[in-house]
């Protein structure tokens, strides 16, 4: 319910994103949804020298970026740009701990005094140095709440050790109408007794997030209300704060390059529906893999958009003239939330990253689902047996190394992609995400879910924050 009380006002707010521009992004549209809304007096963003251009390009010019250099002795990879692919992600977040000298520095010396501080989930080491002077912290998750409640449940109960093969399914309490497999989850979630590195990292980042003010959720309401208030009712130290899609913050620049926008132009004026297809900036795909797409979209007869990553190929030219002008091949970094809001667009054929399911949703494209890391099958389960906008797509042909190198095969490719487009079940989840895009535009406006989800947060923060409220 919304206060009739003036909304609380921020005098200083902190962020401090993870080295990765996917990470980064969900902050820098909260810190134009703060300035705009009149949240926050000043807000600055605490970025490592590599990261810190990509972050003042994006963010609004209110905001102050202040820069923290890695020590001279640093050893290990400084940005997810540097790795081969995301599996190694352990490696930055081993190096980022040699910033917390940087950022105790940068942080006491910042003025005004921040009454916030708002640090990404993979960077657990900001806790101690934030709790030594006295900063308020709120943990952005950079997940949904429905990949966030299964795994906890799943560790609890272990469902998965009673099961004898991957696709085995099983029931998890709690869950009703839904059955996973070990298929579902990740590592280490899929291991009924974890650990190692990755399970020691999600302990640290666990205690991290519980001893904070919250978790900032780009989610809404509508759209996870289920999990979102189981979570809340079990974590009520910890609440999730449902605050997206935060992409629709304000009116986020939309303008793209004009040789894509007149390819795209032209679909719509020939009535050609358009897919677009990427993965995200740290998906790692195999030559061998991306030959068995690149024939199932050529033999799907449809228009596409396919951005790739020049580390797939080497010193190659990615598809040369291959696809004619009825597929666009584009190697560099493109505006996604433009793309998904043409309207010659008409699917998404995605890895499922949280960031890029809640734009397809925002825009009302429906996905055809691709896992391939993190919480990446989870979030496909989401979307495809939840919420009904999207097709999953399952690797299933036996690739060159062996077991555990399956390849989506061509022929499923151009099946599923020509589904998602022109088929029943295509048309069905584009009609259920249009709804869904409703329902997010909502949430974000003047007195919608996430709007009220915002100001609650800051006024909850602000008064635990309050001297008479620690007494």
């Amino acid at each position: 319910m919304a206060s009739s009380s003036p909304p609380p006002v921020l005098r200083h707010v902190v962020m401090l994103p993870f080295m990765a521009k996917g990470h980064a992004m969900p902050l820098l549209h909260l810190t134009r949804l703060l300035l705009c809304r009149g949240l926050a007096s000043a807000v600055t963003f605490l970025a490592t020298p590599r990261d810190a251009p990509f972050i003042r390009t994006g963010a609004p010019r209110a905001a102050a970026v202040v820069e923290l250099p890695f020590p001279s002795s640093a050893a290990g990879p400084q940005s997810m740009e540097d790795l081969p692919s995301a599996s190694s992600f352990l490696d930055v977040v081993s190096a980022s701990a040699a910033l917390r000298p940087a950022f105790g520095d940068a942080l006491a010396a910042l003025d005004p005094r921040p009454d916030l501080l708002v640090h990404d989930g993979f960077l657990p080491w900001a806790k101690d140095t934030a709790d030594e002077l006295g900063v308020p912290r709120l943990v952005s998750l950079g997940m949904g709440a429905f990949a966030s409640c299964v795994p906890m449940a799943v560790l609890a109960q272990k469902p998965h050790a009673r099961v004898s093969s991957p696709s085995e399914p099983f029931e998890v309490d709690g869950f009703p109408g839904l059955r996973f497999t070990k298929a579902d989850l990740s590592p280490p979630f899929d291991d009924p007794e974890p650990a190692g590195p990755h399970w020691d990292f999600i302990c640290e980042s666990g205690r991290a997030m519980g001893s904070s003010r919250g978790s900032i959720l780009n989610s809404f309401h509508e759209l996870e209300s289920f999990y979102i208030d189981k979570w809340n009712r079990e974590m009520p130290l910890n609440k999730m704060w449902p605050v997206g899609p935060l992409c629709l913050a304000g009116e986020p620049v939309r303008t793209l390059d004009s040789d894509i926008a007149a390819w795209l132009d032209s679909r719509l004026a020939m009535n050609r529906p358009v897919l677009y297809v990427a993965f995200g900036s740290q998906a790692d795909l195999s030559r061998s893999q991306l030959e068995e797409m690149a024939i199932g979209l050529d033999r799907s007869d449809l228009d596409f958009i396919w951005v790739v990553r020049s580390k797939w190929f080497g010193q190659d030219e990615p598809f040369q003239g291959r696809f004619g002008d009825r597929g666009k091949v584009v190697k560099y970094f493109i505006n996604q939330l433009g793309v998904l809001s043409h309207k010659a667009i008409k699917g998404f054929f995605s890895h499922c990253g949280w960031n890029s399911v809640m734009e397809s949703i925002s825009m009302g494209v429906p996905i055809l689902a691709y896992p391939m890391a993190a919480e990446q099958k989870l979030n496909a389960k989401f979307v495809v047996d939840v919420l009904k906008v999207g097709i999953r797509i399952w690797p299933s042909k036996m690739g060159d190394g062996g077991p555990g190198s399956e390849l989506v095969p061509s022929e499923d490719v151009q099946t599923l992609a020509r589904e998602l487009i022109l088929g029943e079940g295509g048309k069905c989840a584009a009609a259920k995400a249009s709804e869904l895009a409703t329902s997010a535009r909502a949430a974000m406006e003047t007195g919608g879910s996430s709007f009220e989800s915002l100001e609650l947060m800051l006024r909850e923060v602000c008064e635990i924050g309050r001297p008479e409220a620690k007494e």
